[in-house]
């Protein structure tokens, strides 16, 4: 068995950040997963000891971190690189191919799980009973099932659990603790971050690009259909001398299947580009979503096997009827210039109708997504973040210890409000949509909390004037001051939410709320607070999250900070242009501290990102959807009146007007609209529960997305439609008799 982690360590001893991909790994690490070393040797059980092994901290690099940080230098083994501010001394390099368990991104270094605590000196995952931070990873022996390994995981789990309960659980929490087991899942894809974020909406977009090849096929399905009656004249030439009905169709499917391998090579080559472009679109400024999306022999042949398939399931139905036509039949229609086939519903029509349908559902999908992204972008945070620069000030643990921070951290603060262009400045140990969380149970004068869930308040440590460089407008009450220190009584800003949730239409201003204690602070025991204000609601970690209790308490009550500070800067000039002058501000103040900038504006736009990543391709695929119905309709409509032009010619010479033929011709376009957007509509109802879990501020059967998409076909039909309406509107009755 083995156990990791991944992790963001940094390089630099100062200044500014230089990140790395590191992992964490037990000592079995290596020699479980079968990976050699190409240089030097690799983790071994004796280094990863609780402080580390004999041989101090070790690390050992990957070949693409051996390559690019230290130019495959030879002598590599026993440098000495920087990790956290803490030397690590490199031991081996492991094969190019090795790139970690993490399928979306690699690792550059894994260092022994044992040297935790040395990089951790204030809080070590170690030492904390409820953390839960490690992947476990084990290889079956031979001949053991995953179904034996379940078993013998369930069997031992409660003997494990019930030595494990954390002490600071409630006793409800520790019930559900004890009735939680060992899950076995097979490992052999890896772990994927990003695979468990956007798996339902990969597998949304999946079943979007099946229905756009379903409206494909049904479109080649109906240009092979007209295809093979306009070749009926030759087709029956070659049964009459002779010709066997297998042959025609062989004749004929291979022509589909010709067609269907060169479109998916075409299809091939443009994937090549588009696959690096949705792991760009993956991507944002924190971290790039490595992922190989290189063809392999399996993507190929799923290709050429879709290819195949789509050739012989809609290639066969036109090949077998143009095939069973009888020769003296097709003959007579030719010199009539009259077509069998021309009834209300033929394979044309259904075809067309299966078309409307399938894109009227990717429309009302597109819609809702785009609905669900405008609503967020819309959406009143609580926060501006125009001209708001993020900067993590990050201190060395051990030369910085806890009770050296809280100065430090005020007189860091104190020269940024000193530089000029900087409105305002504050500081907070976490900042809006970062996805970091921080809650405790509380307690609040004259409520009773329901359950657990109901007491859990969403808390976040701030600097006084964290609102106004947030612009979140202050409801009642005051902000922190400078008078809000360690010897003055404790005290809490609440959110408007939270104030109605706890104290109803009473006013909360002097109302007390205790709260549990962090344990490594204080111990377990309650701390009292005093609410002093209440502000405007605040997203916390997500945009699309529900609302959350949410509480503030000033940092300088907080007597053992952690190493790592949030600090916002909200200037009247671009915010980039600033960190020069913030970087010179801060060495000043210590060259210890090391530096990461990031915009406001950036940050949030980086949690919009799935939502953003299925608006834009839904809303692709379904502009799509709605061309190919459109050539659909166009290909069936211009057809039809191709066959016609006889019976059309006539028509005008006895006096028809071109009103009339538009609408002869328009009245099958209409009737396959109807039908088609009829059945569309309750496909869409049905279906909408699919993906509810992607939509903000809209239900899946919102009656105006429904009307929008509708139109939006109805147009696009009709216009499509009208065209070879027009066309045969116009046609000369002298030239189509001529024709006959």
């Amino acid at each position: 068995m083995l156990a990791y982690s991944g992790n963001r360590f940094d390089l630099a001893n100062g200044g500014e950040s230089r990140f790395a991909d590191g992992i964490w790994v037990s000592g079995d690490f290596f020699r479980v997963l079968g990976v050699p070393a190409i240089q030097g040797r690799l983790i071994s059980s004796q280094d990863d000891r609780h402080g580390c092994g004999p041989d101090g901290p070790v690390a050992v690099i990957s070949y693409g971190f051996w390559k690019g940080h230290f130019a495959s230098d030879p002598n590599i083994i026993g440098r000495i690189f920087s990790v956290d501010r803490h030397p690590f001394q490199i031991v081996g390099v492991t094969p190019a191919w090795f790139t970690g368990l993490e399928t979306d991104h690699g690792y550059d270094f894994a260092i022994p799980i044992g040297c935790e605590p040395v990089l951790h000196t204030d809080q070590s995952a170690l030492a904390e009973r409820s953390w839960w931070w490690l992947q476990i990873v084990g290889r079956l022996q031979p001949g053991e099932t995953r179904e034996q390994s379940q078993a013998r995981m369930n069997a031992i789990a409660p003997e494990v659990y019930r030595a494990t309960v954390p002490a600071n659980f409630s006793s409800d929490m520790q019930k559900e603790y004890l009735r939680t087991a060992f899950k076995v899942k097979p490992a052999s894809t890896g772990f994927s971050d990003t695979r468990n974020q956007y798996r339902i909406a990969l597998y949304t977009l999946m079943a979007v690009v099946g229905l756009v090849l379903l409206i494909a096929c049904a479109n080649v399905a109906n240009l092979l259909l007209a295809r093979s009656a306009a070749r009926q004249r030759e087709i029956s030439v070659r049964l009459a001398v002779g010709a066997g009905r297998s042959r025609i169709t062989r004749q004929l499917l291979t022509e589909s299947v010709f067609l269907s391998l060169s479109s998916a090579a075409a299809g091939l080559l443009l994937a090549l580009w588009g696959s690096k472009f949705l792991v760009h679109l993956l991507s944002t400024t924190k971290g790039e979503v490595q992922i190989d999306v290189a063809p392999d022999v399996r993507v190929l042949a799923f290709t050429t096997g879709v290819a195949i398939l789509t050739a012989v399931l809609f290639g066969l139905v036109p090949a077998l009827r143009a095939s069973s036509i009888h020769p003296n039949q097709a003959l007579k229609e030719s010199a009539r210039g009259t077509i069998s086939g021309t009834s209300r519903f033929n394979p044309g029509k259904a075809l067309v109708t299966l078309q409307v349908v399938l894109s009227l559902v990717l429309l009302v999908a597109a819609g809702l997504f785009l609905g669900t992204f405008r609503n967020l972008l819309t959406l009143d945070l609580g926060f501006k973040t125009h001209n708001v620069l993020l900067v993590s000030a990050s201190v060395p643990q051990t030369k910085i210890p806890s009770p050296q921070r809280p100065a430090l951290f005020a007189r860091i603060l104190e020269r940024l409000r000193d530089i000029p262009g900087i409105r305002s400045a504050s500081s907070s140990s976490m900042t809006p949509i970062q996805g970091w969380f921080w809650n405790e149970n509380v307690y609040p004068e004259g409520y009773t909390p329901k359950s657990e869930d109901d007491a859990l308040v969403y808390f976040n440590s701030v600097s006084p004037d964290y609102f106004q460089t947030l612009q979140t407008p202050l409801i009642v009450g005051r902000d922190f001051s400078h008078r809000d220190n360690l010897a003055a009584p404790k005290v809490m800003i609440i959110s408007e939410f939270t104030a109605r949730q706890f104290f109803g239409s009473a006013s909360p201003i002097g109302k007390t709320i205790n709260m549990d204690a962090p344990r490594l602070q204080h111990g377990n025991k309650q701390d009292r607070y005093e609410v002093i204000g209440v502000v405007k609601d605040i997203k916390y970690g997500k945009i699309n999250e529900p609302h959350l209790k949410t509480g503030y308490v000033p940092s300088a009550q907080d007597p053992a900070p952690g190493p790592e500070r949030q600090f916002e800067i909200r200037s009247e000039i671009p915010p980039n242009s600033l960190a020069p002058a913030i970087r010179t501000a801060i060495a000043k103040v210590s060259p210890e501290v090391s530096l990461e900038f990031r915009s406001f504006e950036t940050q949030v736009k980086d949690s919009l990102l799935q939502p953003r990543l299925v608006a834009l391709l839904s809303s692709f695929f379904g502009l799509l959807a709605l061309l190919l119905a459109m050539v659909g309709l166009y290909g069936l409509t211009s057809y039809s009146v191709a066959r016609r032009r006889g019976e059309i010619g006539i028509r005008i010479a006895l006096g028809a007007q071109r009103s009339s033929v538009v609408w002869l011709v328009l009245r099958g376009v209409l009737l396959t609209l109807a039908v088609g957007t009829a059945i569309g509509v309750v496909v869409c109802l049905l279906a909408g529960s699919l993906v509810t879990k992607l939509l903000y501020g809209l239900q899946p059967g919102n009656p105006t997305t429904l009307v929008l998409s509708v139109v939006v076909l109805a147009l696009a039909a009709m216009t499509a439609g009208y065209l070879p309406a027009r066309r045969a509107s116009r046609l000369d009755p002298m030239a189509a008799l001529r024709e006959e």
